[in-house]
């Protein structure tokens, strides 16, 4: 078939269209929040007017519990150990159907490799308001020595102009980032502010988690004839491998990043007289073996729990629930199994309800 001008024009015309009609009804329906209903997008970030997006229209009629935290709350450690349906047994999904029961409705800001610093910057967005409730997740990697200083302390940069100028400055890089780099970067952050379907789409396509082409056809062989051990014992391995810093001996320095940044958040909640509770998650120190260092990790615990303590006559009770759950639990040093999962939204809802220490 010979194909003519007329024929390309007609299909660009129609491309056209296609993308001007999406665009309309992305601009209809994301302000009612109707994809916020339909899909579950806990434990991912995209842009920050997404962000904005998921605040406003969420829960439009009534200020939800606030779910503050990292990979805990959301899929990914569930689907790197290819639990089905793993969106559905996520901590986020189950402590929002705990919460329902209770008439109560929970928005979760939480995403992988969220750090303290990102958290400061979605507490600018989130604007709490006297009797707001907000339930913030610590996880221990948190406060891991290579996020105290520099671009690392960050995992969204998209997050950076909501910090104050100190955090700011704290965060750059020795070496300033590329022409190309910046508008890369610049190009982006327009097309999610202005073209809806862009920032959406950037969002959907989070809820796959297998990307590349690799990634594709080894899943697909697993399916079809299974998993071996030893590719498990090896992702376990590598996992350790990347996870070792953070448990290893270093104590928390007052003067770094993630413990100024919580200063900074617990600092603005108590003056706005909001209802926080916060959680030092579950960690799993059979796991851990002789990657954990305990003297490190023991006085890490007080240190935080002394802080924390400073705050509790101004609505912000802390809970230590490092040695909460037995190994059988979870899934590696720190995420929960799906019954795990359960088990601890039970435990917070109960503990949001001012029914358990």
């Amino acid at each position: 078939m010979f194909l003519s001008k007329s024929f390309w024009l007609g299909a660009f015309c129609a491309l056209l269209g296609l993308l001007t009609l999406s665009e309309i009804l992305l601009r209809l329906t994301v302000p009612t929040g109707f994809w916020y209903r339909q899909l579950d997008i806990s434990g991912d970030m995209t842009s920050l007017p997404e962000v904005r997006d998921r605040i406003l229209y969420s829960h439009p009629l009534e200020r939800p519990i606030f779910l503050l935290g990292d990979s805990i709350l959301g899929a990914s450690a569930l689907t790197e150990h290819r639990i089905p349906q793993a969106r559905t047994k996520t901590l986020t999904r189950a402590l929002t159907a705990q919460l329902s029961s209770r008439q109560q409705t929970a928005l979760s800001l939480g995403s992988d490799g969220n750090l303290l610093t990102d958290i400061l910057a979605l507490n600018t967005e989130i604007q709490p308001q006297s009797n707001d409730h907000i339930l913030l997740i610590l996880n221990f990697r948190m406060f891991a020595q290579e996020f105290a200083e520099g671009p690392k302390g960050l995992s969204r940069y998209f997050l950076e102009t909501n910090l104050p100028p100190d955090i700011q400055a704290r965060l750059k890089p020795e070496t300033p980032p590329s022409e190309e780099s910046k508008l890369s970067d610049d190009l982006f952050n327009q097309m999610a502010e202005h073209w809806f379907l862009f920032r959406e789409t950037q969002m959907m396509k989070t809820l796959w988690y297998y990307p590349s082409q690799k990634d594709f056809y080894q899943h697909l062989l697993e399916n079809t004839v299974g998993r071996n051990d030893a590719q498990a014992d090896m992702m376990e391995a590598a996992l350790k491998q990347k996870i070792a810093t953070y448990y290893q001996p270093y104590l928390w320095d007052k003067t770094a990043l993630p413990l100024v940044c919580l200063h900074k958040i617990l600092d603005s909640w108590a003056a706005q007289q909001v209802h926080v509770t916060v959680v030092l998650s579950p960690q799993n120190q059979n796991f851990l073996g002789s990657y954990l260092d305990k003297p490190s990790f023991k006085k890490n615990r007080a240190a935080l729990a002394k802080l924390m303590k400073s705050y509790s006559a101004k609505g912000i009770h802390y809970h230590d629930w490092a040695d909460r759950y037995p190994s059988s639990l979870f899934l590696d040093h720190c995420h929960l199994t799906p019954e795990g999962n359960q088990r601890y939204s039970v435990e917070l809802t109960q503990l949001l309800a001012g029914g358990q220490k």
